[in-house]
C-alpha cells in the first residue's frame, strides 16, 4: 500500500514538473515571438511614417517653390510663404511649422500665439530639448527627431515623429510630424495578444494538469477499492477453505466418534444404555452445525468456481439456500464463458444477495435464476413472487438496500448495468455484463468453425 501511494505521488509530482516546463517553455517561446515580431513590425511602421512625412514635406516645398525659387528674400515673399504654409494641413493633426536658426518659431497653425517666441530652450513631457534638434538636424541637411509633446486634437501625450528640411536661402528649418500613436496601439495589441494566448495556454495546461492528475487519483483511488475487494476475496476463500479443511472435517470426526459410541452402546446393559440418547442428540447437534458451517464457508466465497464455471456453482447456490417454503431453479442458456475479469465472482455475489434477501424478507414460494449469454453480453436476472420491496430503498435511508447499492456499484464497476423492478407478487433483479470486443470475436469465431 506504501509503495502504492509513493508510486502515485511520484507520477503526480512528474505530471506537474513537465506540465510546468511545458507552461514555462510555452511562455518562453510566446514571449520571444512576441519580440521578434516587435522587431519586424516596429521599424516597418516607423519606414513606412518616414516615407509618408517625405511626401508630406515635398508637397509643402513644392507649394512654396515659386516664391523660394525665384530667389525672393523679401519679407513679402516670405509673409506669402509663411501663409501658404499654415494653410496647408492634412487630417486632424497634420501641419507644418518653420523654425528659424536662432530657434525663434515663425509658423504654427495649432498655436499662432506662440509664433514670434524663442523656443530653442522648449523641451518636451520629457524633459528632452526637442527644438535644440530639430535645428540641428536642419543644419545637418535634414532628418528625423522623435519626442514627447501634446497632441492638439485631445491634448494628450503622444509620441511624434517630426521630419526636417532645412531652406537655407531663407535660413528656415521647414517641419511636419506625425503622431505615432497608431504604432504605439499596434504593439500594444502585439503584447495583449501575446499576454492572452498566455494566459488561455496557462488555462489550458492548468485544466490538463488537474484533469491528468484527477484521472491519476481516482485510478488510484480505484485500483486500491479493487485491491481491497480482492484482498477480502482472498481473505475469504482462505477462510472458507479453513471451514472446509479444518473445523469441517474435525467435526465429521467428532460425529463419526459420537455415533459409534452410540453404537457401541446398544449391546450394553441398561445403566450404560441411558446415555444412547444424548450421544443422539449430540450427533444431531453436530450435523446441524456441520451444515451450518459448510453453508457459511461457501458463503464466503464460492467453491471450485473458476473450476466449475459459473452455471454450476450457481446451481448448487440454488440447491444449498432452497428450502421447504421456497424453491428455487436455474435457467442457463447461451455461452456464457469468458466474462471480463472478476464477472464471475460478480454474478455469483448478486445471486447469493438476491437469495439471502429472498429467504429472509420476500416470503416468496418459488425464485428463478435465468443466466443467459449471447456474443455481446450476459446477462442474470433473479426474479421471485414475494411481496415486493420499494426499489427507491438503494438511494434512501442508508441502513436499508445497502447490500443492493453495494452490488450496483460492483457490477457498474464490471462495465455493467443493474436494473430492479419490484410490485407485489413479482421483484426482478438483472445485471447486464457486456463482453470485450476481443471476447466477441473470438465467440463469433468459434461459432462459425466447423469443429
Amino acid at each position: 500500500m506504501k509503495l502504492r501511494k509513493k508510486i502515485i505521488l511520484l507520477t503526480l509530482a512528474l505530471l506537474v514538473l513537465v506540465l510546468c516546463t511545458v507552461a514555462f517553455m510555452v511562455n518562453h517561446q510566446s514571449v520571444e515571438l512576441a519580440k521578434e515580431q516587435r522587431e519586424v513590425i516596429e521599424p516597418a511602421y516607423l519606414a513606412s511614417k518616414k516615407a509618408e512625412l517625405r511626401s508630406y514635406l515635398k508637397l509643402a516645398q513644392h507649394a512654396i517653390a515659386p516664391l523660394y525659387d525665384s530667389d525672393r528674400t523679401d519679407e513679402m515673399g516670405k509673409a506669402e510663404a509663411k501663409a501658404i504654409l499654415s494653410r496647408m494641413d492634412y487630417g486632424d493633426d497634420g501641419y507644418f511649422f518653420v523654425y528659424d536658426q536662432q530657434g525663434i518659431l515663425l509658423v504654427h497653425p495649432r498655436t499662432p500665439e506662440r509664433v514670434g517666441t524663442n523656443r530653442l530652450d522648449y523641451r518636451d513631457l520629457n524633459g528632452f530639448p526637442h527644438v535644440q534638434h530639430l535645428i540641428a538636424r536642419g543644419r545637418e541637411g535634414g532628418g528625423f527627431v522623435r519626442y514627447v509633446i501634446e497632441k492638439p486634437s485631445t491634448g494628450k501625450p503622444a509620441l511624434k515623429l517630426t521630419y526636417v528640411t532645412p531652406l537655407p536661402k531663407w535660413g528656415w528649418i521647414l517641419c511636419t510630424g506625425i503622431y505615432l500613436e497608431d504604432v504605439e496601439y499596434v504593439l500594444k495589441r502585439i503584447d495583449t495578444q501575446v499576454t492572452d494566448n498566455n494566459r488561455d495556454t496557462m488555462r489550458w495546461i492548468g485544466s490538463i494538469a488537474f484533469l491528468g492528475m484527477a484521472t491519476i487519483i481516482f485510478s488510484g483511488l480505484m485500483l486500491n477499492i479493487r485491491e481491497h475487494r480482492a484482498g477480502q476475496e482472498e481473505e475469504r476463500a482462505w477462510l472458507s477453505r479453513e471451514l472446509h479443511d479444518g473445523i469441517c472435517q474435525r467435526l465429521v470426526s467428532l460425529k463419526l466418534q459420537v455415533e459409534a459410541m452410540a453404537i457401541r452402546l446398544l449391546g450394553t446393559s441398561a445403566h450404560f444404555a441411558l446415555a444412547e440418547a444424548p450421544f443422539k442428540r449430540i450427533s444431531t447437534e453436530l450435523a446441524e452445525i456441520l451444515n451450518e458451517v459448510r453453508e457459511t464457508g461457501r458463503g464466503l466465497h464460492p467453491v471450485n468456481l473458476k473450476e466449475l464455471g459459473l452455471p454450476t456453482v450457481l446451481r448448487r447456490l440454488a440447491h444449498d439456500m432452497e428450502n421447504d417454503a421456497t424453491s428455487i431453479r436455474l435457467r442457463s442458456r447461451g455461452p456464457v464463458e469468458r466474462l471480463p475479469g472478476d464477472a464471475n465472482l460478480v454474478f455469483y455475489r448478486l445471486a447469493q444477495e438476491c437469495l439471502s434477501n429472498v429467504k429472509r424478507h420476500s416470503r416468496a414460494s418459488e425464485a428463478v435464476l435465468r443466466l443467459a449469454g449471447t456474443r455481446r453480453a450476459v446477462r442474470l436476472t433473479v426474479w421471485d413472487n414475494g411481496i415486493g420491496f420499494d426499489p427507491n430503498c438503494m438511494t434512501g435511508h442508508r441502513s436499508r438496500g445497502a447490500g443492493l447499492r453495494n452490488m450496483k456499484a460492483r457490477v457498474e464497476e464490471a462495465g455493467g448495468r443493474l436494473t430492479i423492478t419490484s410490485k407485489p407478487g413479482s421483484t426482478k433483479v438483472t445485471a447486464t455484463i457486456p463482453r470485450p470486443f476481443l471476447q466477441r470475436f473470438l465467440l463469433m469465431r468459434d461459432k462459425r468453425s466447423p469443429n
